[in-house]
């Protein structure tokens, strides 16, 4: 379905795909502690899309740029398996429409949300976002821990649909990891010390409070910064965030 979307002034470009909804932005305590000087950071409001994107939207962006296609594509900017679950450059198996594209690249994320006006969201606003999507739907921290620990164990091979239709925050934990635009953020403590170069219990030092659910979410942070930006995963989806101020009109 093509939908234009217009929010006090806000018009986004034509998706196959959920309409982006309003993170409303407010004041927030990031559960991994990038910089230990900020125990919390003011966020603006900004659009995320509704659910990640969708083989179906990702096809359009395919189709109209075909520099981006799995037989044109540079090899600069993929591993060798981008789009290795299509058919062909713009073909997928029947009834794989909605659900979320997998095996794209940090690079193609990073194309196809420009293509839309748009960007990949940064590490906090993503995790800002899970935030509200877990108040929105009543998750409690340790229904999520427990949720998020059992997808990783055994993350899904096989992808679930998402709702084209939904007017709010989806599938934030339960249908693919997601790219974001600094996924491997260093941690600036004085020490030059990378999330992951040490052990959990390292990486620990900077969690926020010990707690089921910020053990889960760093284990998410940990999972994301072991890929490249050319990694391509069965995985690895992603969704798209749009500033306001950019789509005045």
């Amino acid at each position: 379905m093509v939908k234009w979307l217009g929010v006090a002034g806000v018009l986004f470009s034509p998706l196959i795909l959920a309409d982006p909804v309003l993170v409303t932005g407010g004041t927030f305590e990031p559960p991994v502690l990038l910089d230990k000087q900020r125990l919390s950071i003011e966020m603006n409001s900004f659009m995320l899309d509704a659910t990640p994107v969708t083989n179906q939207a990702y096809l359009e962006f395919v189709s109209s740029n075909p520099r981006w296609q799995r037989d044109n594509i540079a090899a600069l900017f993929h591993d060798g398996n981008y789009l290795k679950h299509w058919d062909n450059n713009t073909a997928f198996a029947q009834g794989k429409e909605n659900e979320p594209v997998t095996y794209v690249s940090w690079f193609t994320a990073r194309e196809y949300c420009a293509a839309q006006g748009g960007r990949l969201p940064s590490l906090n606003e993503w995790e800002y976002a899970s935030m509200q999507y877990r108040q929105q739907q009543n998750i409690s921290d340790n229904d999520y821990a427990r949720k998020l620990f059992a997808w990783y164990s055994q993350p899904h091979s096989k992808q679930q649909t998402v709702n084209p239709n939904a007017d709010q925050l989806m599938h934030m934990h339960d249908r693919v990891n997601e790219w974001v635009d600094d996924y491997q953020l260093l941690l600036s403590n004085g020490d030059d010390v990378d999330l992951l170069s040490g052990s959990c219990g390292d990486g620990a030092r900077f969690m926020s409070s010990f707690t089921n659910a910020n053990y889960a979410t760093f284990f998410r942070y940990q999972s994301r910064s072991d890929y490249a930006p050319q990694s391509t995963t069965s995985t690895m989806g992603f969704r798209c965030a749009y500033d306001l101020e950019n789509h005045d009109e």
